[in-house]
């Protein structure tokens, strides 16, 4: 398992009626940074996700459903992913995103850990 930790949270990062969460590491352009959550993965390199596999945000659990062409290279270099947590479309997945079930939103902390596989 790969440790980090969120260790910031923008103003627009979080939006009750969109289930989506952008996360990046320190090196967010300023204006991306209202918009996402900064993490801190020291081992992000090694991070692998398949479906079927486990991410928790804090203590709450989410299964990897599907995982994007672009999503691992975005995490090993700028820890920058899009985490979805909705159906799977058919058509126009995003190419960074990794998409979740439960489709609820976890509740995000600065502090909080984050947990891949």
């Amino acid at each position: 398992m790969i440790t980090g930790k969120i260790t910031a949270i923008g103003k627009e990062a979080i939006d009750a009626d969109e289930k989506l969460l952008i996360f990046f590491d320190e090196s967010a352009t300023k204006g991306l940074k209202p918009y996402a959550i900064i993490q801190d993965v020291p081992q992000a390199d090694k991070i692998t996700l398949k479906i079927g596999d486990e991410i928790r945000f804090g203590e709450a659990k989410y299964t990897v459903t599907h995982v994007g062409n672009t999503a691992l290279k975005g995490l090993h270099e700028i820890q920058h992913a899009s985490f979805i947590f909705d159906e799977v479309p058919v058509t126009d997945s995003i190419v960074n995103g990794v998409y979740l079930t439960p489709f609820e939103v976890p509740q995000l902390e600065v502090g909080m850990t984050i947990t891949y596989p």
